[in-house]
C-alpha cells in the first residue's frame, strides 16, 4: 500500500522549503505527497480529481499536479522517479475535520516548515501544526527553515529507557531502513527518575528493543548529560544526527521544545523534529 505524506502549505519560504525535502523523502520510502494548502489558491490550473470522503464537495477536491518535480537530489545525482503529488486545499476545514481525514486515511507522516522566530504578520493561521498533532494519530515531521536541505543519514529518538514506545522505534526504524539511515535510541533520564547504569542499560535495551527489531543499524546511547539543550546540541553538533524524535507530552518534550510549536522552533532546534503523538 502507498503511503501518503501530507505538507501543510501556507506559502511561506519555510513550507516551500519543507515540500522540496517531502519530495526527496517520498521518492525513497517511497509514498505520495499531498500538499494541502492552508490559504486560499490563486492559481488552479489543475485537473480536479473527486476524493471519497465525507467532507462537503467545496471541501473535497484534491488536484493532480502538473508542475514537475526537481529531479535531481541535493548533491547533484539523478534521484529516482518523481512521487506522485497532489494538492487540495483546506483553508475551510477546521482541525477535528482535517484530522479526521488525516485517521481516515491512514497518512504516514504529515511535514510542515517552520521559522526559528514566531512570524507576527497581522495574519491568523488557520490549521496550527501543534494543535493538529494533538488530534491525529500519525507522527508531525517540523523542517526549520535555515537547515541545509540534504538526505537523513543519522536519526535520534530521545526517550527514557524505561518507558520507551516500541511502536515507534519500529516506526523509526523501517523509515531508516526505507532510507538507509541508522536509528538511535537515546537514553536520558526522565525528571526525577535516577539514571540507568551500563550494562543493564545495554541489557535492557537488547530485550526491550534490540529483539523486536529487523534491522541491524539501530543503536543505543545512554547520555548522561543532565542540561537536555546542551544534550540536543551534542546529538545535532557532536554526534551529527539528521534528525531528532520525541513523543508529544511526555518527558523531556516540554524541556526541550517549550511553548514553541505551532508556529517557530526554538534556536537549538537545528534539525528535522519529528513529533509522536502521545
Amino acid at each position: 500500500m502507498m503511503k501518503t505524506i501530507i505538507v501543510l502549505n501556507d506559502n511561506t519560504p519555510a513550507d516551500l522549503h519543507a515540500i522540496a525535502f517531502a519530495t526527496m523523502l517520498a521518492r525513497k520510502i517511497p509514498a505520495k505527497i499531498v500538499i494541502c494548502h492552508t490559504s486560499k489558491v490563486r492559481e488552479l490550473e489543475r485537473e480536479k480529481v473527486r476524493v471519497g470522503t465525507n467532507f462537503p464537495a467545496e471541501q473535497d477536491e484534491r488536484w493532480v499536479n502538473k508542475y514537475p518535480a526537481e529531479n535531481t537530489a541535493p548533491n547533484g545525482t539523478e534521484s529516482g522517479d518523481n512521487p506522485v503529488i497532489e494538492e487540495m486545499v483546506i483553508s475551510d476545514f477546521h482541525i477535528p475535520s482535517f484530522a479526521e481525514m488525516v485517521n481516515k486515511d491512514q497518512v504516514y507522516m504529515i511535514i510542515k516548515g517552520l521559522s526559528h522566530q514566531s512570524e507576527k504578520d497581522g495574519s491568523v493561521e488557520k490549521l496550527d501544526a501543534y494543535l493538529v498533532l494533538n488530534r491525529v494519530r500519525c507522527p508531525l515531521l517540523l523542517i526549520p527553515e535555515s537547515w541545509p536541505l540534504k538526505e537523513l543519514e543519522r536519526l535520534v529518538y530521545i526517550a527514557d529507557l524505561r518507558y520507551c514506545r516500541l511502536a515507534f522505534v519500529k516506526y523509526l526504524a523501517e523509515l531508516a531502513k526505507s532510507i538507509r539511515a541508522s536509528l538511535t535510541i537515546a537514553h536520558l533520564s526522565a525528571k526525577g527518575l535516577p539514571p540507568i547504569m551500563e550494562p543493564y542499560a545495554q541489557t535492557l535495551f537488547t530485550a526491550e528493543i534490540g529483539a523486536h527489531i529487523d534491522y541491524d543499524q539501530v543503536f543505543f546511547n545512554n547520555i548522561r548529560e543532565s542540561d537536555l539543550i546542551k544534550a540536543v546540541d551534542v546529538m545535532t553538533n557532536g554526534m551529527h544526527n539528521d534528525l531528532i524524535a520525541l513523543v508529544n507530552h511526555r518527558f523531556h518534550f516540554e524541556q526541550i521544545i517549550g511553548d514553541y510549536v505551532g508556529h517557530s522552533l526554538p534556536v537549538h532546534m537545528a534539525v528535522p523534529l519529528l513529533i509522536f503523538p502521545y
